[in-house]
């Protein structure tokens, strides 16, 4: 008869920077950073027709996200000396991870509050998803595949594009997890429904598209109404977090689309005189031309469709990329 593999936890440190695992990951957390802030920064400089200008903050940007990975990796080694420390359950239920780092957990908090006051959605965001993987559950019944690392006695707990969860295991229990976890997955059908459900990422990516579009005629309403470009460009980005990140960013979303439908309505009803031989009243709006008025309708059909998915988000019916990762770990 076959021994009932038996319920395990343990603590353990585990190195940072000299993980590979980690410095992967890292890396690639500042690559797609530099991703996003292109796709962010380029509309803005092709709508207020300044495209010549990108290749210089591309460049700068590159620069930036060099030193912020380097500033990272140098975090890892001074203030958390290379450690930091969980605390891991494996179950027949499941696997049950619980952040220990008092530093880390620190650090998750500050760049929210840093977020927040620089107006900045993806440090906020950043924090606030470190702050809600300082518990993660992953049950069985969930959709997700493990990948073994026996050099470094780690187990990757993945679904269609990237990690989950890393578990690390002492030399001496990484056998003992490894079954229980090979075990439960195989009688749980967990790797199964993964290969069986669809990857949330050719959706996503379709989103942020959408929201690159929508917001590109907002930057042209600058030379129409006067609008601060920071407006649009605060939509943008928080509109992509919330795609990607947080829903409760429609709330930044939706009162920033109020106060330029707001805006543009007083700008264009504001009376103007042109004098000639005679003197001449009028309305800002009277004088637009045809490309003036597919400016302000793209931009009200653009506003629509982000207003649609923020109201879609709050409902709970727009989950976001990482959000929706979490849903394949129950």
């Amino acid at each position: 008869m076959t021994e009932k593999p038996l319920s395990l936890s343990w603590e353990i440190s585990f190195p940072l920077l000299t993980n590979s695992n980690i410095v992967k990951a890292w890396l690639k957390a500042m690559a797609v950073t530099y991703l996003m802030c292109m796709l962010i920064l380029a509309p803005v400089f092709i709508g207020t027709d300044q495209a010549d200008g990108l290749p210089v903050i591309a460049f700068w940007f590159a620069g930036i996200i060099l030193g912020i990975t380097g500033f990272g990796f140098l975090i890892m080694l001074v203030i958390f000396g290379n450690r930091s420390r969980a605390k891991f359950t494996v179950t027949e239920q499941g696997i049950f991870y619980e952040c220990l780092d008092k530093k880390a957990k620190t650090l998750s908090r500050m760049a929210v509050a840093a977020g927040i006051l620089a107006g900045s959605a993806g440090t906020a965001g950043a924090g606030l998803l470190s702050i809600s993987n300082e518990k993660i559950s992953m049950k069985w019944s969930g959709a997700f595949k493990a990948v073994f690392d026996e050099r470094n006695h780690t187990i990757r707990l993945r679904n269609q594009y990237r990690d989950i969860l890393q578990v690390y295991c002492t030399s001496e229990n990484y056998e003992k997890v490894k079954e229980i976890v090979e075990t439960n997955i195989s009688r749980g059908g967990t790797s199964e429904r993964l290969s069986k459900s669809s990857s949330p990422l050719p959706r996503a990516i379709f989103s942020t598209v959408l929201v690159l579009l929508a917001c590109l005629p907002l930057y042209a309403l600058n030379d129409l109404t006067h609008l601060d470009i920071m407006v649009p460009l605060l939509i943008m980005t928080f509109s992509l977090a919330m795609v990607w990140m947080i829903p409760l960013f429609a709330w930044v979303v939706l009162p920033l689309e109020g106060y330029i439908i707001i805006h543009t309505v007083i700008v264009l009803s504001r009376f103007r005189e042109f004098k000639l031989i005679n003197t001449y009243t009028y309305r800002n709006y009277e004088v637009l031309n045809s490309g003036d008025w597919i400016i302000i309708l793209s931009g009200l059909l653009g506003m629509a469709y982000l207003g649609w998915i923020s109201v879609k988000s709050l409902k709970g019916k727009f989950v976001p990329v990482l959000m929706r990762d979490y849903e394949g770990m129950q």
